[in-house]
């Protein structure tokens, strides 16, 4: 990957994006699990779990940027203003998190073994999305099938490079990745709220 310019820049950032929704979505299932005695105790709202993982991750996100930006400027990088849209693409990570936390974290409440497969499959997805390798180094035949149907792909994308290209995501993949977050945001917050009641007689 010597023909990337500042690869370490490339890489982080694309580390960075990977390691917020593996740990945000990681935590909320953790914390939803966990807290079942408090579920049985007293009533809280079991999405506070959630969005309370998430809020963390943001946090721990944007301190993330300090040494980021560190790597940037000493691989030469430039800093251009693209990189105020950085909030955006954060705000349609978090939102995917959000959803895609609270269905792996449903499902793990009736069958336990999801939660130890979802560290799995974490492992190999983070391998099918270029975080490490440019995309280019996968063959033009077999791209659609490995990028264009891993939603990852498109997060790391706009998050990616308003910084290290320096402009903004094209507005097709802006589109799809908004879509994509919307969506399952809307089918995660709603398939834990119907199951939600349920909680404490499973935990």
């Amino acid at each position: 990957f010597q023909s990337i310019k500042g690869y370490p820049a490339y890489i982080l950032s694309g580390l960075i994006a990977w390691t917020f929704f593996a740990q945000t979505t990681s935590a909320i299932i953790n914390q939803i699990v966990w807290g079942g005695a408090l579920l049985r105790q007293i009533y809280v709202p079991r999405t506070s779990f959630a969005v309370s993982a998430i809020g963390t991750g943001l946090v721990n996100l944007a301190f993330s940027f300090i040494p980021l930006l560190f790597i940037v400027l000493l691989t030469g990088l430039p800093l251009r203003w693209s990189i105020l849209f950085i909030p955006v693409s954060m705000l349609l990570l978090g939102a995917f998190a959000l959803g895609v936390g609270l269905i792996i974290s449903t499902m793990s409440i009736y069958f336990p073994d999801v939660a130890e497969m979802y560290t799995i499959i974490l492992l190999g997805w983070m391998y099918l999305t270029p975080i490490i390798y440019p995309e280019t180094i996968i063959p033009e035949a077999y791209r659609y099938w490995l990028f264009s149907l891993n939603p990852m792909y498109y997060f790391v994308k706009i998050f990616r490079t308003p910084l290290f290209d320096g402009v903004l995501p094209d507005a097709l993949t802006l589109v799809i990745a908004t879509v994509i977050s919307a969506l399952t945001l809307v089918i995660g917050w709603l398939f834990f709220s119907k199951k939600s009641d349920e909680f404490a007689y499973h935990l």
